[in-house]
């Protein structure tokens, strides 16, 4: 149980709404955020970057039942690096507690990954590595890559966050986090992406009237388990 009283920067927490917005909209998007927030620094030429995380799961797939399930309390545990560099690797494990999330993460690298994808091996005494462990013994395994690209805009007020992923992909059965040369499926619905909007206590109130007016539908968008359905 999460603590109400403490604010939610402190508890380590932040607020995180997910969109399905129009493709066409994404460039209306950027264009006003441009405005007043800042592109991401690590984002390329072009303002946005490549990701590709390798998410793992139970033998009951829990994490999936459990989002299709609307369970206010899960977890979810991945690899993830960006633009195919391999210096930085991270592993997460991301917490949701209702509209709230919390990501614990520490870097790995590349052998360290693949051995945690193989066997489960982990190197080192970091916590998030030793609790990895014990869920790989009672049958954490990964099960789908998933792929995207994405614009960041932030802002120092709440810390605010502002994504805009396309060109959502996976690839069925496939679970190489560093293979380049894979045959990729989208799993969103032509012309469509995604608006995530993350902010720590407060919501800077001009950044949310450049939201206005872009059409937009509230949905509990997980790329994870959108990738995973492909496989059903």
């Amino acid at each position: 149980m999460v603590p109400e009283k403490m604010s939610a920067a402190r508890q380590g927490l932040r607020h995180e709404l997910k969109f399905l917005i129009s493709a066409r909209s994404v460039l209306l998007l950027r264009l006003r955020l441009a405005q007043v927030m800042e592109p991401d620094p690590h984002a390329g030429p072009e303002g946005r970057y490549f990701i590709r995380s390798l998410y793992f799961d139970d033998m009951d797939y829990t994490a999936y039942r459990e989002k299709l399930n609307g369970v206010d309390t899960r977890a979810k545990y991945r690899l993830r690096y960006y633009n195919y560099d391999e210096s930085y690797i991270a592993y997460e494990k991301k917490e949701k507690f209702r509209d709230m999330t919390r990501k614990a993460m520490t870097t790995v690298t590349r052998p360290a990954a693949e051995a945690m994808a193989a066997r489960g091996e982990t190197e080192g005494e970091d916590p998030l590595l030793a609790e990895f462990q014990a869920l790989w013994r009672r049958g954490l395994r990964p099960r789908v890559l998933v792929d995207y690209d994405r614009y960041v805009f932030v802002h120092p007020v709440g810390n605010t966050r502002v994504t805009l992923d396309l060109d959502v992909r996976t690839s069925p059965w496939k679970t190489d986090l560093f293979c380049r040369d894979l045959a990729m499926l989208p799993v969103l619905d032509p012309g469509l992406a995604v608006l995530e909007v993350k902010y720590d206590d407060q919501f800077p109130r001009h950044v949310a009237r450049l939201l206005e007016g872009v059409p937009r539908d509230r949905a509990a968008v997980s790329k994870y388990c959108r990738c995973l359905a492909v496989l059903e």
